[in-house]
């Protein structure tokens, strides 16, 4: 028996270890799910959708929609400035500008500059520039609208894109081994760090960010190298999005949305 207590108390503090690394999250709304991508929620309320290749922003059942069948799919769509969306159209190597109430104002199709580029990534920047990859440089730019300029701010990347986000301010990516970086409209890049496997994620700022694999979510902090599981119940994870302490998963028959308080 003197020898099993010590294997008793080995065994409970690594209970209680484990349940220590995990974030507790409440749930605050639960709803049926479509077939979408859920974008995020701006300031005044309006939610972002795309939904059978329609961009679409609702509020309050009021739904304003844009389509462009012509360019097909919407590879990306940024909606951090609500008065000038960008929707990034890979495959046409194509960018169209969107105001709030979703009316096209610009489409710049870079196969058609005097100079062509070929976009692998697009977002807006500040000083109404766009963040712009060019696949045939392998360089990191800013695209410039008023004047149709293009402008190189990095040496060319040693390894493809497989997540990019930005804000006005930076642009991150991750690589295809999975090395995580920044850089800001200066040109000035950064390595965050190593990231796990994922098949989903969302950088949330320079050392940490959230992501999804094998259908459960974990907080990732870059600096510590370090993951914390995020507790929630979906079996089926087709996406998420994290904003201002909500949390929200989508599943293939849910939209359930939780408040969360993330380590500092």
């Amino acid at each position: 028996m003197k020898k099993l207590l010590p294997i008793i108390i080995f065994i409970c503090w690594n209970s209680i270890t484990a349940q220590e690394l995990e974030i507790p999250v409440k749930l605050l709304s639960n709803s049926k799910a479509v077939t979408q991508r859920y974008l995020g929620m701006d300031a005044f309320g309006w939610e972002y959708t795309i939904a059978d290749n329609e961009f679409r922003k609702t509020k309050d059942k009021q739904t304003l929609k844009y389509r462009s069948v012509s360019l097909g799919e919407i590879y990306k769509a940024d909606i951090q400035n609500p008065l000038q969306i960008v929707l990034f159209y890979r495959k046409f190597n194509t960018v169209v500008l969107l105001d709030n109430q979703l009316n096209e104002t610009s489409r710049i199709n870079f196969s058609d500059l005097q100079q062509p580029l070929i976009a692998e990534a697009a977002g807006l920047s500040s000083q109404n520039k766009l963040w712009l990859y060019d696949m045939t440089s392998q360089q990191l730019g800013l695209y410039d609208l008023a004047s149709g300029n293009f402008k190189t701010i990095t040496p060319p990347f040693n390894d493809s894109i497989k997540y990019f986000q930005n804000d006005y301010n930076y642009f991150y990516w991750i690589d295809s081994h999975n090395n995580s970086y920044r850089v800001n409209i200066f040109g000035n890049v950064a390595s965050m760090g190593a990231v796990p496997d994922f098949n989903r994620v969302q950088i949330l700022s320079g050392n940490e960010l959230i992501y999804e694999n094998d259908n459960k979510l974990y907080f990732y902090n870059l600096e510590k190298q370090s993951k914390t599981a995020i507790l929630t119940v979906e079996k089926s994870l087709r996406n998420f999005h994290y904003a201002a302490q909500i949390l929200t998963i989508f599943t293939d028959s849910e939209i359930n949305t939780y408040k969360i308080t993330l380590p500092k």
